[in-house]
């Protein structure tokens, strides 16, 4: 019995979403333990953060460990550990955060999100954390094709459903836009040629073709930046002392060097600088 209640405790206390349950051997003091425990819960708040767990290298799981990993999932982490909150990571599709945000579903989403004015009309995003961009994917066979955007006029795009880049397509004449849950998605039926290209934020683009499976695919990503973007973390409307926290916070990390630290953990091999100052 005292060997199930110290799993309990430890289970209590758990900050991943997927946890490992870690168990005590058997002894007279677990039901101080679990009491100690109880208690250390009830004193750290959580910070439930949303998330679309499949856009690498900002956030995805590892298969090998079954943790969530990434540029944004190191930041957030780090700051839950100087705000003092408990970091509780909530998968979901991206267009789903905003809405989640403003049913007080999670409290922060956390996702490469670009700050955009529609987005801005219904959430409040902090300072910049990331310089990203358009860029466009698309097969070698289209690559020479492709000079500028009225190239990709009356064509059939790809996109990751609720993205950048599907907002930004959709100013573009005589397009069909097929969307998919996640950028993955859609590169794999862009190499089946199931569409003629497809607009992602650059740094997701280069990172995926950096990646083994990608090799033996058909793809490129052209050097041209279509739009500058910024990333942001993204609070309800109005929350403006969990606003805060975050950009002290992120100021924070950006002066002690913790930032840099996990930028060039995740972009340091690439040759380019995409850091928010």
């Amino acid at each position: 019995m005292a060997l199930i209640k110290k799993i309990a405790a430890a289970a209590a206390v758990s900050a991943l979403a997927f946890s490992t349950f870690v168990a005590f051997g058997a002894g007279e003091n677990a039901p101080q333990q679990k009491q100690n425990a109880s208690a250390q819960t009830e004193s750290v708040p959580t910070l439930r953060v949303g998330s679309l767990t499949v856009y690498a290298p900002f956030e995805y799981m590892d298969s090998a460990t079954g943790q969530y990993e990434g540029f944004d999932m190191d930041l957030v982490r780090e700051l839950g550990k100087r705000e003092g909150y408990k970091i509780e990571i909530v998968s979901m599709t991206l267009d789903g955060l905003i809405p989640a945000l403003m049913a007080d579903n999670i409290d922060v989403a956390v996702s490469a999100l670009t700050i955009t004015p529609e987005r801005s009309e219904k959430v409040d995003f902090t300072k910049p954390y990331i310089n990203a961009g358009l860029t466009v994917m698309t097969t070698r066979d289209n690559a020479p094709k492709i000079k500028s955007l009225k190239d990709l006029e009356g064509k059939c795009l790809c996109a990751e459903i609720g993205s950048s880049g599907a907002l930004f397509m959709k100013r573009i004449p005589g397009t069909t836009i097929r969307t998919f849950n996640s950028a993955a998605d859609a590169f794999l039926e862009l190499n089946k040629n199931g569409c003629y290209a497809m607009l992602n934020d650059g740094p997701v683009n280069k990172y995926f073709l950096r990646q083994d499976a990608a090799k033996s695919m058909n793809l490129v990503a052209l050097d041209w930046v279509v739009s500058d973007d910024q990333y942001g973390f993204a609070v309800k409307k109005g929350n403006a002392e969990l606003l805060k926290k975050l950009d002290d916070a992120l100021d924070a990390m950006k002066k002690d060097g913790t930032y840099d630290r996990i930028y060039d953990k995740w972009f340091g091999d690439t040759g380019e600088n995409i850091k928010a100052n």
